[in-house]
């Protein structure tokens, strides 16, 4: 894609943004430019912010997002094989959120809202799901694990056969998701240094950790199931 029809196309969703105010739709022009240096995505947004097209309160949550995302890139870029996703957990509710996952198609996201719309998470839903409620790392083999007997098939139909789950905390000491580390070989676990290296990285972005997880946390307090993040 060339640089003009980068910019194009970002001002064609920040309009349709406008309209909807849908972050995952917007994501699906993002995601794909984080990695592009030649894509000044920045200007686009303050244009909107200038123009009314979002809110600062909007634009602050979407870099914040936008960051999240990077860090994905910067960790597939040195572990082998694999694809993250983010995902936010609100106790309250017993739900959780699509937090970043630049390289996992957006339709993916769909997965967790059948998962709280149906009432599913527990600690037998997936990687994830036993790695909130153990709060340790978790690593199994999509094809062959119990914890992905109900979800087998919504998985391996985008080509992933084995995940890594990494629970992460906010500053405050609240626990804040998972990072589930796909990956499309079967039994492609991390080692032990490859998590402590995640972990670390993780830790240089509290800011936008707490920023999400305090987000949930004050939608949820006040009723607001429906929340998109």
């Amino acid at each position: 894609m060339k640089n003009g029809s980068n910019h194009q196309s970002i001002v064609e969703s920040l309009r349709e943004y406008n309209l909807k105010k849908n972050i995952k739709e917007q994501l699906k022009i993002i995601n794909p430019l984080l990695g592009k240096k030649e894509t000044d995505i920045k200007v686009h947004l303050m244009h909107a912010l200038a123009t009314g097209v979002m809110t600062k309160s909007e634009l602050d949550f979407l870099e914040v997002k936008m960051a999240l995302g990077r860090m994905c890139l910067e960790l597939e870029q040195v572990l082998d094989n694999v694809y993250i996703a983010i995902l936010f957990y609100d106790s309250e509710h017993n739900n959780v959120f699509h937090g970043a996952g630049p390289s996992i198609p957006v339709e993916y996201s769909d997965f967790y809202n059948v998962i709280n719309e149906q009432g599913m998470f527990d600690e037998n839903c997936c990687s994830c799901g036993r790695a909130i409620y153990t709060q340790e790392v978790v690593q199994t083999d999509i094809g062959t694990s119990t914890l992905w007997t109900k979800f087998r098939d919504s998985v391996i139909e985008y080509g992933f056969k084995s995940c890594t789950s990494i629970p992460f905390f906010t500053d405050t000491g609240r626990l804040a998701g998972t990072f589930g580390f796909l990956s499309k070989r079967p039994n492609n676990y991390l080692t032990r240094d490859e998590v402590e290296m995640i972990q670390e990285k993780v830790s240089m972005f509290s800011f936008e950790i707490q920023t999400i997880s305090d987000r949930i946390h004050e939608y949820t307090e006040v009723g607001n199931g429906r929340l998109t993040i």
